[in-house]
């Protein structure tokens, strides 16, 4: 019985370090294609208004702060998958310690048997709105797969901060604010 808790104690260690190391990649990433824009601080700026608010504010910031569409965009997202591998790889260990949210997520079980293979695509939708954390705190808690909740929270995530960034840096050119 010992050993099981060492192997588990050890299992969520483990896992605890991969999401930060996914993590690092990720706000390396970011803060690579900040530095080849030559805008270190305003990089630092994003990332940080990424991992708080989400990628589509991040998005829309970017656009003051004259990034190009491309690269504003790709931070916010990146920025905001810092720390989302560190919410997937640990939550089932956060809901076998939380033993009310447990109980409260069983009851949810039940629609999501019925509704699990389309509703998960909802989070397409809802992740814009929602944001990619509650999000896939949502598909975690109702037992959806996690391959497709990440994915339908990704398409969500990315096609909606292109679109901002893009859409952005259009409506400032058309009314004249960027030169």
């Amino acid at each position: 019985m010992i050993e099981t808790e060492v192997e588990q104690s050890t299992s969520f260690v483990r896992r605890v370090v991969y999401g930060a190391c996914i993590g690092c990649g990720c706000f390396l990433a970011a803060l690579f294609i900040g530095i080849l824009e030559g805008k270190l601080l305003s990089t630092i700026s994003l990332i940080g208004t990424s991992i708080v608010f989400e990628a589509q504010p991040a998005a829309l910031a970017s656009i003051p702060l004259r990034f190009h569409p491309l690269s504003g965009a790709l931070i916010s997202i990146l920025a905001n998958l810092i720390s989302i591998p560190l919410m997937v790889l640990t939550f089932n260990e956060i809901m076998e310690r939380w033993k009310w949210v447990k109980r409260k997520l069983q009851k949810a079980e039940k629609w999501s048997r019925k509704y699990g293979k389309y509703g998960v695509w909802i989070l397409t939708l809802l992740s814009p709105l929602l944001g990619a954390y509650v999000s896939i705190a949502v598909g975690f808690a109702m037992r959806w797969d996690v391959r497709f909740v990440l994915t339908s929270v990704l398409i969500g995530m990315i096609g909606s901060s292109f679109l901002i960034a893009y859409g952005g840096e259009s409506v400032a050119h058309l009314f004249g604010v960027h030169t």
